[in-house]
């Protein structure tokens, strides 16, 4: 397909797709002749994936670089993979939000942290579990590890949102939506 083709399918405006180019975010489609470039299904999977990780997931795209240079590097893991995208989601500690919480008065959050330490480790084994379900394919378990780490944070974050609204009715009986 055409840039054009390649701009409408994805919804993305055709000097993104320039610029992702130019960037090394997305590889360069095949030349089809003087002046015209031919794209595929791969280039499409691709750029839905970095507007994920961008639109969704929040990520400059400086940091979108570093997961796709982490994916693409011949000499990856899984779990250095996955490390990465969780170092561009955040890098924050928890002893750093904690020390934070203390520092605003509301230190007695660390009460929560054998609660929510049980919940992360139950969701870790859950996560990998699907994270296997790609079998033995190392770039499909490497865009796994990406997606399920970032996109995996804005579902958990939206559905702990929704979990709140419905907790903050029942405890406060607000009639108004938070």
């Amino acid at each position: 397909m055409r840039i054009n083709e390649l701009a409408e399918q994805s919804g993305v405006a055709v000097a993104t797709i320039k610029y992702y180019v130019r960037e090394g975010l997305l590889p360069g489609g095949e030349r089809a002749g003087y002046n015209q470039v031919s794209y595929d299904e791969s280039h499409l999977h691709r750029i839905r994936l970095l507007r994920a990780m961008i639109t969704l997931g929040g990520l400059p795209v400086a940091t979108v670089k570093q997961v796709v240079a982490a994916v693409e590097d011949p000499q990856r893991t899984i779990h250095s993979t996955l490390g990465e995208a969780q170092r561009a989601v955040s890098s924050t500690t928890a002893a750093e939000v904690l020390a934070t919480a203390e520092d605003l008065g509301h230190g007695d959050i660390a009460d929560l942290l054998d609660a929510y330490r049980e919940s992360a480790a139950h969701l870790a084994e859950l996560e990998l579990k699907w994270l296997e379900r790609a079998g033995d394919d190392l770039d499909a378990l490497t865009e796994r590890a990406v997606i399920g780490t970032v996109l995996g944070d804005a579902l958990l974050t939206a559905v702990r949102r929704e979990a709140q609204k419905q907790a903050s009715r029942t405890h406060f009986g607000s009639p108004h939506p938070l």
